[in-house]
């Protein structure tokens, strides 16, 4: 059993909710997964790839390693990779990931913590003593960078650090992390604790799927009052107000570390995700990187073939079924090879048996499973009889 709970939300929100209560049957093409054999002949819904080119090459960067990769975990450059080096307060995104992750359904429940707070280095402010919530010990370590707050997650979840020093890693590990070793929750410096570029983006990728986490890190100021306490929290990335898109996520500094940034950006639907390490010119080179990524994606038009899914009309004397149809056209910004893959929802019948009559919904998910756009479909046309009682609905 892992320690990850994966929390994933509707994309469509109240039209997926719709199609789950009114009697849906899902079917579709998942990344890395065997479709469940269908109880009706239906087609494959193929995945839609985006032709293999050559990239163009990068900037140059002042950083000791870099990496660029799109949301969906599709490297686009690496300078350095692997290279294992301190990453600073960069630590932060595993530890705040956690809190979110292992604290889910308590997040807002009081406790108090001890002198574990008393650290060196960036500080929310939290006193000994001081009532706390795990809610507020993220937002502190994603915008103000509090070593306190790291360290009070920390203690309330491992028990001590060495105990979440081994949750992180463990869910490290899960990441597909190869060359990091947690031993700070903060990211002060340790013998032996580090990562790299590349498992930095990887990190970056997941947590991101975490609708919590990304809200939090978009954020450039919060205010919360907790235990009769107010903290004021300025977010230090400069990027959320610089870089036009930007999502996140997270800085770090340390002497032995230099400065680092793991930053992320959206557009038309499409998340690049940039790491430097040991940069001087961390904000400059975060920002052609982030360019160069976006310019290195291509508009693909997502087209699945519907024709032979078929919806049987409710009632009449004579039985009919419609063809379906995607309300509006759809397309999606991918990396050179990266693939998107249909999943379609559908009604069981027809209620009205009227064409435009909202019918199902279909999603495009990336290799992570995360929706990256959808639309709905609906009746076309009558196009062919149905037997009683029978469904060419997949």
């Amino acid at each position: 059993m892992t320690i990850h709970k994966a929390v994933y939300r509707a994309a469509a929100g109240g039209m997926l909710a719709l199609l789950v209560t009114g009697g849906m049957l899902v079917w579709g093409i998942l990344a890395k997964e065997e479709p469940s054999p269908p109880e009706t002949a239906s087609p494959p819904l193929s995945a839609v790839r985006a032709p293999e080119a050559a990239l163009s090459a990068p900037p140059e960067t002042s950083a000791a390693s870099a990496c660029v990769m799109t949301g969906s975990g599709t490297l686009l450059m690496e300078k350095d990779g692997d290279a294992f080096r301190p990453i600073a307060s960069t630590t932060k995104i595993m530890t705040a990931l956690l809190a979110l992750e292992l604290g889910e359904g308590r997040l807002d429940e009081p406790f108090r913590v001890g002198d574990e707070v008393k650290v060196e280095g960036s500080a929310l402010g939290i006193k000994p003593g001081a009532e706390v919530t795990l809610r507020l010990l993220v937002w502190g370590m994603l915008l103000s960078s509090g070593n306190d707050a790291a360290a009070a997650a920390a203690i309330r979840l491992g028990g001590s650090f060495e105990g979440f020093a081994a949750l992180m890693n463990a869910r490290a590990e899960e990441i597909g992390m190869e060359n990091t070793r947690f031993v700070t929750p903060s990211g002060l410096d340790a013998e032996g604790q580090g990562s790299t570029a590349r498992d930095l983006a990887r990190l970056a990728c997941e947590a991101l799927r975490n609708p919590d986490f990304r809200e939090i890190c978009g954020q450039a100021n919060a205010h919360m009052t907790v235990g009769g306490v107010e903290y004021w929290m300025s977010n230090h990335n400069r990027l959320l107000k610089e870089y036009g898109g930007c999502i996140g996520l997270k800085t770090g500094f340390t002497d032995s570390a230099g400065r680092c940034l793991v930053s992320a950006a959206e557009k038309d639907g499409a998340v690049v995700v940039s790491v430097v390490l040991h940069d001087p010119e961390d904000w400059k080179d975060s920002r052609a990187l982030l360019d160069w990524g976006f310019a290195s994606l291509s508009p693909v038009t997502l087209e699945a073939d519907l024709s032979a899914v078929r919806i049987p009309a409710a009632g009449g004397e004579e039985p009919s079924a419609f063809s379906i149809a995607p309300r509006e056209p759809l397309s999606a910004l991918l990396a050179p090879g990266e693939a998107l893959f249909p999943t379609l929802s559908v009604r069981r019948e027809a209620a009205s048996g009227r064409a435009g009559e909202t019918a199902g919904l279909l999603r495009w998910v990336d290799a992570a499973g995360v929706t990256r756009c959808y639309t709905a479909v609906e009746l076309d046309a009558v196009t062919s009889a149905a037997p009683p009682g029978r469904s060419t609905t997949p």
